[in-house]
C-alpha cells in the first residue's frame, strides 16, 4: 500500500499527462463533456473545472509513476455529500490499484470534511467497475434506465453511494 500514493496536483507538471489521460479512448467510462482538441484548450478547460467543479484532485502515484487521478464534485458542505471520480491507466486496472486509491481518497474526505455520503455516478457498460463497487460495500440508491447512449446502445446510470459510518466498518482499516 506504501506504493500507493496520492500526491497534490501540479498543473505544470502534470498537464500533459492529464491531457492524454482524460481524453483518451476510455473518456467513455465517467464522461462524454469534455470537447478538446488541442492541450491549450484543454488547459483552459481543466483549470476552470479545478475552479468551479472540481474540489479536490490528486494524481495517482504506483511506485512515483503516475498512473491515474482522483478527483471529486458535486461537492457540499450544507448536504453533506461528494461525488467522486477514480481513472486509473488500463495497463495498472484489475490489480486493485484503483481500489486503494479510492479508499485513500475517501479517507482524506472523510477526515477533512464533515460529510455524510460519498456518491459514485456509474454506466452499466462499465461492469468492472460497477461489480467491484457494489462488492466494497456501495449501496445502489438508484438506476437511471438508458441515460446513456454509447456503442449504439442505451445504457443505466447506477447510482451508488457510501456513508461515513460503513466505511469506517467496511474500508476505513484496510489502509
Amino acid at each position: 500500500m506504501k506504493t500507493i500514493k496520492l500526491r497534490t496536483l501540479s498543473v505544470e507538471r502534470d498537464m500533459d499527462f492529464l491531457y492524454k489521460n482524460i481524453m483518451s479512448s476510455d473518456q467513455y467510462l465517467f464522461s462524454t463533456k469534455i470537447t478538446c482538441n488541442t492541450i491549450h484548450s484543454f488547459n483552459n478547460w481543466l483549470l476552470n473545472q479545478l475552479n468551479l467543479e472540481f474540489n479536490d484532485f490528486y494524481i495517482v502515484e504506483y511506485m512515483n509513476q503516475r498512473i491515474g487521478y482522483v478527483h471529486n464534485y458535486d461537492f457540499s458542505l450544507k448536504d453533506g455529500r461528494c461525488k467522486l471520480v477514480v481513472c486509473i491507466e488500463e495497463k495498472y486496472r484489475e490489480f486493485g490499484i484503483g481500489a486503494i486509491a479510492a479508499i485513500l481518497f475517501m479517507k482524506k474526505l472523510f477526515d477533512d470534511y464533515p460529510l455524510r455520503k460519498i456518491y459514485l455516478d456509474i454506466y452499466d457498460y462499465n461492469k468492472e467497475s460497477l461489480g467491484s463497487n457494489l462488492k466494497a460495500g456501495f449501496t445502489e440508491e438508484g438506476c437511471i434506465k438508458n441515460y446513456r447512449y454509447h456503442n449504439g446502445k442505451f445504457y443505466d446510470l447506477h447510482i451508488l453511494s457510501m456513508d461515513r459510518k460503513t466505511f469506517e466498518k467496511e474500508l476505513g482499516g484496510r489502509i
